[in-house]
């Protein structure tokens, strides 16, 4: 049985990366930088060395900005820290020790639908620092996949825009729940668990390692997603939108990102994503509220 190593694991992705693991049964230890400074190479390698070797490390680890992007403009060090300098880290590392190992990556480094085609895993990024278009969070983050996509170790997952049932502050339907206006635009969107699930069976079966876009199948407006809202969950709610961007960058400083991924390569490798549509139908028929979630229990298992 393979040896996993999962950091980051009680953040909102790593969550639920923990308990998809221990649903699996899989031979895991979450590891907390309060245990160990897993940011500094050779302490960790020296843990890691300690545990006999690993098979396979989990980043879910990094810095997203607190509610939204806009605190990586101000948090640039912590920023570049979580996004850039622990991957590359990781990466010189599992050189060194032999082990493949999976990076959180994101679809905001593009912005667009590709002319209808949505953009593919081998498409430049077109919301990034060579284009001094993109948040600070963005440009990182693009910076960060140009390094990785020469590891031949190293899964890069790109995330855009999570959601599922569970009521939590990054959550999609959360925010649109919360937030007192909200803006129109179209996006490919990932179910946590479906991303979850795929992530861990790439490495499972094997799969040759590089970029995949794991969000679900198609693409979705707001308007559709607060229809499905309205329809579902909260009827009476009332949704208010701005009106252009002029409006909304009024409210928000950093620009944000809007487009529409290609999921034909997990397809071809017997991967398929479920469509957007249903997978976010299921979520909102099985919307668990913060005050009625009952809170998992740390998953650390020991090899």
């Amino acid at each position: 049985m393979s040896k996993i190593l999962l950091l980051g694991a009680s953040g909102y992705i790593g969550s639920s990366f923990g308990a998809e693991l221990a649903r699996r049964d899989c031979n895991f230890i979450s590891l907390s930088r309060s245990k160990v400074n897993y940011c500094n190479f050779e302490i960790l390698r020296q843990y890691i060395r300690e545990l006999g070797g690993i098979d396979f490390l989990i980043n879910a680890a990094g810095f997203a900005g607190k509610p939204n992007v806009e605190q990586c403009e101000v948090k640039r060090e912590e920023t570049l820290q979580g996004n850039l300098l622990l991957p590359q880290m990781l990466s010189h590392l599992a050189a060194a020790e032999d082990f493949r190992w999976l990076q959180i990556g994101s679809g905001c480094i593009y912005d667009g639908d590709n002319g209808g085609a949505g953009f593919t895993e081998e498409d430049e990024p077109n919301f990034s620092f060579k284009y001094d278009n993109c948040s600070f969070y963005s440009g990182v983050k693009a910076g960060s996949e140009a390094y990785l996509k020469e590891d031949p170790r190293c899964y890069v997952a790109r995330l855009r825009i999570p959601f599922d049932e569970h009521d939590r502050p990054r959550n999609y339907i959360r925010k649109l729940l919360t937030y007192p206006k909200t803006y129109d635009n179209i996006n490919s969107i990932s179910h946590i668990g479906d991303f979850v699930r795929t992530s861990l069976d790439l490495y499972e079966r094997d799969c040759p390692t590089g970029i995949y876009n794991i969000t679900n199948e198609g693409s979705i407006s707001t308007r559709e997603v607060v229809a499905m809202i309205q329809k579902i969950l909260n009827p009476d709610r009332e949704f208010n939108y701005f009106v252009n961007d002029e409006e909304f960058y009024r409210t928000a400083k950093t620009p944000r990102s809007n487009c529409v991924l290609n999921v034909n390569k997990l397809a071809t490798l017997g991967l398929p994503m479920r469509p957007v549509q249903d997978a976010l139908k299921e979520a909102i028929e099985n919307w668990v509220p913060a005050r009625h979630r009952t809170r998992p229990a740390k998953e650390l298992s020991t090899f």
